[in-house]
């Protein structure tokens, strides 16, 4: 079962700008978190030279890998985001969807794992 589709984290992500379309504080958090899990998802080798190596849908694509990895870097440095960096990543795309949405699924079990997690306690 899910508990974030696609659309729920396009929505998260819709929702978190302020109401003229700024970036918040909570912009970057919502982009900032789901970077560094999707980061954390990337082998040890990937997170020391920023690419995706193994093609196994884990972590980030080739094409975000770089990008993605020196942002979340930043993010866990800054505990924060710059405007470009969140705009990067919530652009929509020629789908209509953000850049980040792609990874829905990853951050869809990071959630129920840190939901099973919290359970146990």
């Amino acid at each position: 079962m899910a508990m974030l589709t696609r659309e729920d984290l396009q929505l998260l992500i819709d929702g978190s700008f302020g109401p003229a379309g700024e970036v918040t504080n909570k912009t970057r958090l919502v982009i900032g978190r789901a970077l560094v899990v999707l980061f954390k998802n990337q082998t040890a080798t990937e997170k020391q030279v920023n690419t995706t190596q193994e093609h196994n849908n884990i972590g980030f694509t080739g094409a975000d890998a770089w990008g993605g990895s020196l942002t979340a870097k930043y993010f866990i440095k800054h505990g924060t985001l710059l405007d470009w960096q969140v705009l990067r990543w919530t652009k929509n795309c020629k789908n209509g969807q953000s850049r980040l949405t792609k990874y829905w699924k990853q951050l869809n079990e990071a959630a129920k794992a840190k939901a099973r997690a919290e359970l146990e306690v």
